[in-house]
């Protein structure tokens, strides 16, 4: 398993692992300089990255789920994790 780094504008690094399987997200993690709240809802994003669709809204669903769980993220925004997954989808 091989992380990448990225560090988005005014944000903090990033080191995510992501495999696709066609337009989906089949693994997915995420490791960096960020802080969530509460902590323990790393493992519940990671989830739902999983199976998400590159093709569809995945900014507007991520920020939902975010926001659904009362999850506060700091060092990086939604639009942050989609702009790098982009760059390594080959779809």
């Amino acid at each position: 398993m091989e992380f990448k780094n990225y560090k988005p504008k005014n944000g903090k690094l990033l080191k995510i692992y992501v495999e696709f399987s066609g337009t989906k997200i089949k693994e997915f993690k995420l490791r960096g300089d960020f802080f969530m709240h509460p902590e323990s809802s790393l493992e519940s994003l990671e989830e739902f990255m999983l199976n998400l669709d590159m093709s569809k809204n995945f900014t507007q669903d991520l920020e939902g789920f975010l926001a659904s769980n009362q999850i506060q993220v700091f060092g990086f925004l939604p639009q942050d994790l989609y702009d790098f997954l982009t760059m390594q989808y080959e779809g």
